[in-house]
C-alpha cells in the first residue's frame, strides 16, 4: 500500500507532501495542478519496480520528456535545479534524486525490499481497447508518440482469463458490469468484441463509456485487478454519461472493500457526489483539493475525509454559479 508522496521541485511542484488512505484517493483541482502528474509518478515506481525495468527508464516512456531527458522533469525556474521524489509503501521509502542536467539516469535509494505482488495499473483518459489491433506490434517497432500507459492498459487487457473458480465478491463485480454493458467482453485476434444473447458486437461500434466498463470487466475476470493490486484512473467519469456514475462507485467502492487501493482524478461533480453519498463509515474515501497558493503562487493541497473537506473545490462553485444563475434569471434577474 502507498502511504505518502513527497515531491520538491518535480514538474509543477515546488513542494507538496501527501498522505494516503489505504482505499479510495480522489484529486481534484482546477487544470495545471499537477493531478495527473501524481497519478503517473506513483503509477512509474510502481510499474518499474514490478516490472524489473529501470525506474529511469519507466520514467522516460511514461511522461515522455523531449530526447527522454529526466531533467526536463525538474521544476523550471532559474539556473541548475534538484528535484526529489520520495515514495513510501508499506512503511520503507524509495527516493529518486536528479537534476535539470539529469538525462537518461538518476540517483535513488531503495527502501522497499519487499516483493511488488498486486499489480499496478492506469487506465489514461482515452479509451484504448478499440485501438487495441496491431497496437503492440507496432508500439515496439516504431517511434510514436504515446505514453507507455497506453500499451500497458492493452497488455493487461490481453491477459488470458482466469480459470480458476471465481470468488463472491468477484461474481458480484462481474455480474453487476454486465448488467451495465448487457454482456461478456471477449478478445479475439487482439480485437475485443461484447457478446450477449444478439451476438458479437464489435467494441469500435460501443459507445466510449461502455467499452470503458467493458475494460473493468477484463480487468477483473482475468484477476489483474485482485487484493494487493493499485488502480490509477484518469478522468474516470469521461465519456460516461452520467447516470452510469452510480454504478462506477459501487464498483469503485466495492474493489476497496476486495483489497485495491485506489486514486483518481477528477473534473466531475456527479462522480463526486455520488462517492459522498455512497461511503460508508467502513470506507476509506479521502479527497484531496490541488489548488495555487494566492500567496506564493505554489500548488498547494487540503485534504480530508469527506466532500465537505474539499476546499477549494472549484467544481461545486462551478455547479452553485450555475444554480444561482438559474434562480436568478427566472425571477427576473440578469444573469452575471
Amino acid at each position: 500500500m502507498i502511504e505518502r508522496l513527497e515531491l520538491e521541485k518535480f514538474t509543477a511542484f515546488e513542494s507538496l507532501d501527501l498522505h494516503f488512505s489505504p482505499g479510495i484517493n480522489v484529486m481534484i483541482g482546477q487544470n495545471g495542478t499537477g493531478k495527473t502528474h501524481i497519478l503517473k509518478i506513483l503509477y512509474t515506481v510502481l510499474a518499474a519496480k514490478f516490472e524489473g525495468k529501470r525506474v529511469s527508464d519507466k520514467i522516460a516512456k511514461v511522461f515522455l520528456p523531449k530526447d527522454k531527458s529526466i531533467g526536463r522533469l525538474v521544476k523550471r525556474s532559474r539556473g541548475r535545479a534538484k528535484s526529489r521524489v520520495i515514495i513510501t509503501r508499506n512503511t520503507k521509502k524509495l527516493g529518486l534524486y536528479f537534476s535539470t542536467l539529469a538525462k537518461e539516469t538518476l540517483k535513488w535509494r531503495n527502501g522497499w525490499r519487499d516483493e511488488i505482488i498486486g499489480q499496478p495499473i492506469y487506465i489514461p483518459v482515452k479509451e484504448m481497447l478499440s485501438n487495441a489491433p496491431g497496437f503492440l506490434s507496432l508500439y515496439e517497432n516504431r517511434e510514436l508518440h504515446f505514453d507507455e500507459t497506453y500499451r500497458d492498459i492493452i497488455l493487461k487487457a490481453f491477459t488470458p482469463p482466469y480459470l480458476g473458480r471465481a470468488s463472491q465478491e468477484r461474481k458480484k463485480l462481474l455480474n453487476l458490469i454486465q448488467l451495465n454493458i448487457d454482456g461478456k467482453v471477449i478478445l479475439k485476434k487482439e480485437q475485443f468484441f461484447l457478446k450477449n444473447k444478439q451476438g458479437e458486437l464489435e467494441f469500435d461500434l460501443l459507445a466510449e463509456g461502455m467499452r470503458k466498463l467493458g475494460l473493468l470487466w477484463l480487468l477483473i475476470n482475468n484477476e489483474v485487478l485482485i487484493e494487493g493490486s493499485t488502480l490509477f484512473w484518469d478522468e474516470p467519469e469521461a465519456n460516461l454519461n452520467p447516470s452510469m456514475l452510480e454504478t462506477l462507485v459501487k464498483i469503485l467502492l466495492q474493489l476497496q472493500n476486495n483489497g485495491v487501493q485506489i486514486f483518481i482524478a477528477t473534473h466531475n461533480y456527479v462522480l463526486l457526489k455520488e462517492f459522498d453519498l455512497q461511503k460508508s463509515k467502513k470506507d476509506n474515501v479521502s479527497f484531496f483539493s490541488l489548488h495555487r497558493d494566492v500567496q506564493t503562487k505554489n500548488i498547494a493541497v487540503n485534504s480530508g475525509n469527506n466532500y465537505i473537506d474539499i476546499v477549494p473545490n472549484k467544481i461545486s462553485e462551478a455547479y452553485t454559479k450555475i444554480y444561482d444563475d438559474e434562480v436568478t434569471r427566472s425571477l427576473g434577474g440578469k444573469v452575471k
